[in-house]
This record gives C-alpha cells, structure tokens and sequence, in this order.
C-alpha cells in the first residue's frame, strides 16, 4: 500500500512540474487563444520555426520575419 502511495505521489508531483515548465515556455504558440491568432490559423497550421509567428499552410514565406520556408538554416 505504501509503494502504491508513493508511486502516485511522485507522478503527480511530475505533472505539476511538467504543466508548470511548459506553461512558463509558452509564449505566441499556434495554441494562443488570442483572437488576433484564431482569425488568421486554420486547423492544421503551424507557426514560423524561427520567429513562432502564426502561418498559414499556403505561405512560401513567414508573413512576420520574411524567412522561406524550406530554406536551410544558417550554421
């Protein structure tokens, strides 16, 4: 019984921690429930890889930083 109580008390003492690291990282993720984000996403978009602003799945480019998409990453 003991090792049943421990066990759930260090899985929920993960969540917490894992809910609260993630928390703190998101900034303008493509989950913002923002409404400048909601008009412009569509189900299924993604956000910039460079810059994290919203796209839309027809760009060629970041609306925001310009970036191709596609293009190689500078080293």
């Amino acid at each position: 019984m003991l090792e049943l109580v421990a066990t759930a008390t260090i899985i929920c003492a993960l969540v917490v921690y894992a809910a609260r690291h993630f928390r703190s990282r998101s900034g303008a993720f493509a989950f913002d429930s923002s409404a400048r984000h909601e008009d412009y996403l569509e189900p299924g978009d993604l956000p910039c890889p460079w810059c994290r602003a919203p796209t839309r799945e027809a760009d060629r480019a970041c609306p925001s930083c310009a970036r191709v998409f596609g293009s190689p990453v500078p080293g």
